[in-house]
């Protein structure tokens, strides 16, 4: 039996105080979505699954917390409400919730896979099968080790069922991804603005994040992508303070994030007249992205619309600069992550069927010697092709 200071008995006999505003979708929706998900445990004879992954565990029960830096885990049983086992400064968080049965909580002077093997101990039959999310990058080697060591049960792999369901979107979730289109719209158009010789890239980030949010963005599953001049030939280089000179190059990439739902967008200015190989970037980004648009539509494959996208950048002689895949999946993100790239996307060879309602962020990017542009939009599939999520200029920017 585990024992507790004084305090810690106090904390654990705290009366339960619902915060209906904290769902972010109705009661009833939940209920689907655990419903769904439990048929699929019971057709695996398992008497529940552990959950590490947060934005799985928002798309079930609507629980988010920024503390997931540390250890936690939710624990869906094939018939009930889920059980979140997490630290205890998140457990008033977890409590306020309609969806969420009960909180163990775990005290910064406890082991967390302690506790969390307690817990099994107490809910689940000795050598009863558990699954667990092994592709998580929330549950290490390590404690996975002492999982199982600690355990009497017996735990089977239970990877990509949410995930599956993720893929495709439903009217609310719609809803809230064209809200965040116009918020990063808002945020690239004010980036945009700033843009002058003399200001900082940091300048440029600050109008975009401000931009973004005062138009109702949350904060952002990683940070955007702002960099200038010769830096903007690197992937993911991000603003550190340098001034805007003439003939730069400026690489902008936002989102907007509403109830957790992401749209993105990326647009390229230059200070002064564009050179050639600007204005042929330019050319090939947007037939890229306007080739996806159009084909992008139920009945192909991911692969199929890559090798159109391709084709396009190839033809111009500018392939070998396009190293990406044509878009990633997006929708739910938490920090380090904006998106759903790593279920889904539209690359080479992918054999994925393109259906209704799966949304993406058709990513458009070339790094040439010197400088690199992006212009992307996001987009949901329809019964015939696809809807834009954003909408701004797609033409290069000109600074005079």
């Amino acid at each position: 039996m585990q024992s507790y200071t004084p305090s810690q008995q106090q904390i654990l006999n705290a009366d339960r105080k619902l915060w209906p505003q904290e769902l972010c979708f109705t009661e009833q929706d939940f209920a689907e979505r655990l419903a769904r998900t439990q048929q699929k445990i019971a057709q695996q004879s398992l008497e529940g699954v552990l959950l590490f992954d947060p934005e799985n565990m928002f798309w079930l029960t609507g629980y988010q917390t920024i503390g997931y830096f540390t250890f936690q885990a939710m624990f869906v049983p094939a018939t009930g409400k889920p059980i979140l086992i997490t630290r205890v400064v998140n457990q008033d968080l977890g409590l306020a919730l309609s969806t969420i049965d009960q909180v163990v909580p775990i005290f910064d002077t406890q082991n967390h896979i302690s506790v969390l093997a307690g817990f099994l101990q107490q809910r689940v039959t000795a050598n009863s099968p558990v699954g667990l999310e092994t592709v998580s990058r929330y549950l290490s080697i390590f404690d996975h080790r002492q999982l199982v060591d600690k355990s009497n049960n017996k735990f089977a792999d239970w990877n990509g069922v949410i995930e599956s369901f993720r893929m495709i979107k439903s009217p609310e979730q719609l809803k809230r991804m064209r809200a965040a289109g116009k918020a990063v719209a808002a945020g690239v158009d004010a980036a945009l603005k700033e843009i002058a010789p003399g200001k900082t890239d940091n300048d440029l980030a600050a109008a975009l994040i401000a931009g973004s949010t005062r138009a109702g963005s949350e904060y952002f599953g990683h940070p955007p992508m702002v960099a200038t001049g010769p830096r903007t030939e690197l992937c993911f280089a991000l603003w550190n303070r340098r001034t805007i000179e003439q003939g730069d190059v400026v690489l902008l990439e936002g989102a907007g994030v509403v109830d957790r739902y992401h749209a993105m967008m990326s647009r390229s200015a230059v200070l002064g007249q564009p050179t050639d190989e600007h204005k042929a970037t330019e050319e090939a980004l947007i037939e890229i992205l306007e080739t996806a648009q159009a084909n992008i539509k139920p009945g192909l494959t991911a692969g199929e619309i890559d090798h159109l996208c391709r084709s396009k950048v190839e033809a111009k002689g500018l392939g070998k600069y396009f190293k990406s895949r044509t878009a990633y999946g997006i929708g739910i993100g938490f920090p380090p992550n904006w998106a759903e790239g790593h279920i889904y996307a539209i690359r080479p060879e992918d054999p994925l069927m393109i259906e209704e309602n799966m949304t993406f962020h058709i990513i458009p990017t070339i790094f040439r010697d010197g400088f690199g542009m992006a212009i992307s939009d996001s987009v949901c599939v329809t019964k015939s092709g696809c809807e834009l999520l954003t909408h701004y200029p797609r033409d290069l920017v000109i600074v005079d």
